[in-house]
């Protein structure tokens, strides 16, 4: 009996020597981490009547203790080179209204285009952010559809 006992105390020696010394928590690796991104919040088509406005909203993917800016511009039958908003620190989101003057429409149309993309995200000590979740700029892109 006595020589259970020991060969099971030995056993058990054995096995808590193989354990590793660090705990859950302490080692986690961060280093696949998204970076922080700003996106639309939606690249679905708009319709806009002429003379009214459009609600395009940006948002982070992470909150910041700083300012973003963002800039957008809007080409097409509606032209609005180098709009900006601003994303207030620790704020997710920020919207950008684009007002449609009259007369952007040409008779005899019905009907014109244009499309919102976003340009570029900065911090306000000038780190550039990642343009979408993907860091695919291209598709941060929304049609505007102009009635009349």
């Amino acid at each position: 009996m006595k020589k259970l006992i020991i060969l099971l105390s030995l056993t058990a020696v054995f096995f808590l020597q193989s354990c590793e010394k660090k705990g859950p928590g302490d080692n986690y690796d961060f280093s696949n981490s998204l970076p922080a991104y700003v996106a639309l919040t939606s690249t679905a088509a708009k319709t806009i009547k002429e003379g009214a406005s459009g609600t395009f909203t940006f948002t982070l993917r992470t909150s910041i203790q700083q300012t973003v800016k963002v800039t957008y511009k809007v080409e097409g039958a509606l032209n609005l080179p180098n709009q900006t908003v601003t994303i207030a620190r620790d704020a997710l989101t920020s919207v950008a209204t684009v007002a449609v003057p009259v007369g952007v429409i040409v008779a005899p149309a019905t009907t014109a285009t244009a499309t919102l993309t976003l340009v570029s995200a900065a911090t306000a000590d000038g780190n550039a952010l990642t343009i979408g979740s993907k860091n695919d700029a291209s598709s941060q892109k929304v049609t505007i559809n102009i009635t009349k």
